[in-house]
């Protein structure tokens, strides 16, 4: 895939993934979760819009994360994701 530096992509630099790995005990099991999560999105009339956050805090909860330190870190991923996809829209022309 070209773009890519890490050696998994035929590259020799660092994987951004183990780069920006989170180092708590709660944000690695909140970036475990990450495809769940991602379910748990509010769409509106552009697309994306942001996260059902009593539906994240619930599944979290449940999967042992204190309801505490994800309401700390959700508006960050959050955050991450809405940028995320303004740059594949800007990228892709589309409104």
């Amino acid at each position: 895939m070209p773009g890519y530096s890490c050696a998994r992509f035929g590259g020799e630099g660092a994987c951004p993934e183990d780069l920006h790995m989170p180092q708590s005990v709660e944000g690695r099991a909140i970036a475990a979760l990450g495809s769940q999560i991602l379910h748990q999105r509010r769409i509106g009339a552009r697309g994306y819009v942001g996260l059902d956050f009593a539906a994240c805090l619930a599944l979290l909860e449940a999967q042992g994360i204190p309801e505490k330190i994800a309401s700390l870190l959700l508006p960050h991923w959050e955050a991450g994701l809405i940028e995320a996809g303004a740059r594949m829209r800007d990228q892709d022309g589309t409104e």
